[in-house]
C-alpha cells in the first residue's frame, strides 16, 4: 500500500511531530510512506528524524501565497506518485487538490474542534478522522458528517518516567504553543500570582513553546512581580521533552478549548500528575477525573485551589500508575498507526466510499 501525507508545515508543533511519528511507525510496517509538506517551513532536525524509507517533498511555497502553479505542482506530483491513499492533515488542502482521480482517494484528520471555520473544507474529503470522541461530537454538530476515531497516540517507550524525589522547589510545567486565546497561559500565569500572594514561594513554573503570545505573556509575567519564578524556555524538540518532563511535579493544561492534547497524554507516560481545565479533548484523556485532576475552565481562583492542593502534599500515586497504563494501552503511537493502516484498508476495500 502506497500512503501519501500532506501537510502544510513541518515543524516542531504538535500535529507535526506526531505526524512525523506516525508516518515513521508506518514505515517500519513495510508500508511506502510519502510525505509532502507545502509551505517553505521545514524543521530540519524534524527532517532527519524521518524513517531514511520515507520519500519526502517540500513544494516551497511562501505562506499565504496565491500563486497556482503550487497547486499544479501538487496535483501532477500526487499523480505520479498514484497512491492507494492521500491523508490530509489539514481539510483546507484538499481546495488545491482538482484532478477527481486524486480526490477520490482523499482522507483528512481533524486535529481539533471545530473553530474558526477550520471545518468548511471537511465534506471534500471522504473519509474524516477524529482524534478523539469529542472532536467526532464537534464534527457532527457542526458539519452533520460522521467521523471516525482515531485516538492520538505518544512514543511511550522513548519517554523517561518519574521516580520519587526530594522536592525543594515545586516544579509545574506547561508544554504547547504560546496561544493563551487558545491555550489559556494567563490563566496559569494569573493562579500562579495568587499561589505566590498565599505564601507558596518555593515554586516555579516552566513554559515550554513559542507562539504569537509570548510577548503579551512575558509582560503579564513582569506586570505581577513573577519575573524570578516563571521562565519561557523556547519550543523544543521532542527528545528533550520526553526526557525533562519526569523532572517537573505537575503538569497543568490550562486550555480554553482543545481537541486532544497530546503533552497530557506525554506526561501521564511520564508518571507525573496532571491538572487540566474542564474542557473538552483534555477531560476526555483523564476520563473526566479518573487518571488526572480538573479545575473550572478560565477560573484562576479553582485553577490556584488545585494546584495547592499539590502544594500541601497531596498526590495519589496509584493514579499516577493508572494514567501510565492507560497511556500505554490507549494513547500510545503504535497503535495510532496501526489503526490508521486499518482504516485506509477499509476505506481502499470499500471503492473509496464516504462513511454514512
Amino acid at each position: 500500500m502506497t500512503i501519501i501525507h500532506i501537510t502544510y508545515a513541518f515543524g516542531l508543533g504538535g500535529i507535526e511531530t506526531m505526524l512525523r511519528n506516525i508516518a515513521n511507525e508506518q514505515a517500519r510496517f513495510g508500508y511506502n510512506i510519502h510525505l509532502i509538506v507545502i509551505n517553505n517551513n521545514v524543521n530540519d532536525e524534524l527532517r532527519t528524524s524521518l524513517n531514511e524509507k520515507i520519500k519526502f517533498y517540500c513544494l516551497e511555497r511562501r505562506k499565504g501565497s496565491k500563486n497556482p502553479l503550487h497547486y499544479i505542482k501538487l496535483n501532477l506530483l500526487l499523480k505520479r506518485i498514484n497512491a492507494d491513499v492521500i491523508h490530509l492533515h489539514y481539510s483546507s488542502i484538499a481546495r488545491f487538490i482538482f484532478l477527481s482521480s486524486l480526490e477520490r482517494k482523499l482522507c483528512v484528520t481533524h486535529h481539533d474542534v471545530c473553530n474558526g471555520g477550520n471545518f468548511v473544507n471537511l465534506y471534500r474529503c471522504k473519509r474524516v478522522y477524529a482524534i478523539s470522541n469529542i472532536v467526532k461530537e464537534d464534527i457532527f454538530k457542526w458539519t452533520g458528517l460522521n467521523s471516525e476515531v482515531v485516538l492520538n497516540g505518544v512514543d511511550v517507550s522513548k519517554i523517561r518516567y518519574s521516580t520519587a524525589r526530594q522536592v525543594d522547589i515545586f516544579r509545574i510545567v506547561q508544554v504547547s504553543r504560546l496561544m493563551h486565546e487558545k491555550k489559556g497561559q494567563h490563566i496559569l500565569i494569573k493562579a500562579f500570582h495568587q499561589l505566590i500572594d498565599r505564601g507558596h514561594t518555593q515554586l516555579h513554573l516552566d513554559f515550554i513553546g513559542e507562539g504569537e503570545s509570548r510577548e503579551y505573556l512575558e509582560n503579564l509575567v513582569n506586570e505581577l512581580g513573577l519575573s524570578t519564578y516563571v521562565s519561557f524556555l523556547e519550543a523544543k524538540n521532542q527528545s528533550y521533552i520526553y526526557t525533562h518532563l519526569c523532572e517537573y511535579d505537575l503538569y497543568v493544561q490550562p486550555s480554553i478549548y482543545e481537541g486532544f492534547g497530546l503533552t497530557v497524554a506525554e506526561a501521564m507516560a511520564a508518571k507525573i500528575p496532571v491538572l487540566v481545565s474542564e474542557n473538552q479533548g483534555p477531560l476526555e484523556i483523564i476520563d473526566y477525573g479518573k487518571y488526572g485532576y480538573s479545575f473550572k475552565n478560565m477560573d484562576v481562583n479553582d485553577c490556584a485551589d488545585k494546584i495547592e492542593t499539590f502544594l500541601k502534599g497531596h498526590n495519589n500515586i496509584s493514579m499516577i500508575e493508572s494514567a501510565y497504563k492507560r497511556v500505554t494501552e490507549l494513547y500510545n503511537v503504535r497503535i495510532t498507526a496501526k489503526t490508521y493502516l486499518e482504516k485506509y484498508k477499509e476505506f481502499i476495500e470499500s471503492d473509496y466510499a464516504p462513511v454514512h
